[in-house]
């Protein structure tokens, strides 16, 4: 094997170890500080190069969400100082299913948007699953699409905890 050759593949074996190696949430959801990893009730996306979310679920099964507006870390966005919120309607479109408007909290400080409702906040979650492109427009803040992280250990426990809520609710 040439010098040239063996540079190569060291330096193609150091990248495929290094990438073993990342944490499980490098590029996915990590479960909310403070939660319980194997029952969360709010999980947040790790991108920074893309709108993120935060989903949470309520003891009786029902989601709420925060979006970002922007590319960024959602964890940033939200630990920004922002007293401001003001009401604005929504419209949430997720893949090929029919959009639904909504009533959000816009925070134009950290460009997020808070949803309360359950069913649009439920069609961000089923994006996650049928990893569907997400469009979000909010009047007076403009229009972002996104494609959220595959589900992975953290969502999939996320997605566990809340089913098992809603069905204990139900009873």
């Amino acid at each position: 094997m040439t010098k040239s050759k063996s540079k190569t593949a060291i330096g193609l074996l150091v990248a495929v170890v290094a990438t073993a190696y990342l944490p499980a949430s490098a590029t996915g959801w990590k479960v909310w500080d403070g939660h319980n990893e194997k029952a969360p009730r709010a999980i947040l996306t790790t991108t920074a190069d893309q709108a993120g979310a935060v989903l949470v679920c309520a003891p009786n099964g029902q989601m709420s969400a925060i979006l970002s507006l922007e590319a960024g870390d959602i964890s940033d966005q939200i630990d920004k100082h922002a007293t401001y919120r003001r009401g604005e309607t929504a419209s949430i479109m997720a893949g090929d299913t029919p959009g639904v408007e909504t009533v959000v909290q816009y925070a134009p400080a950290n460009s997020t948007i808070e949803i309360g409702s359950h069913s649009p906040a439920a069609k961000i979650y089923n994006s996650v699953i049928r990893g569907d492109t997400v469009s979000v427009s909010v009047e007076h803040a403009g229009k972002v699409e996104t494609k959220y992280p595959e589900p992975d250990d953290a969502f999939k426990a996320f997605a566990k905890t809340c089913n098992a809520a809603r069905a204990a609710s139900a009873n």
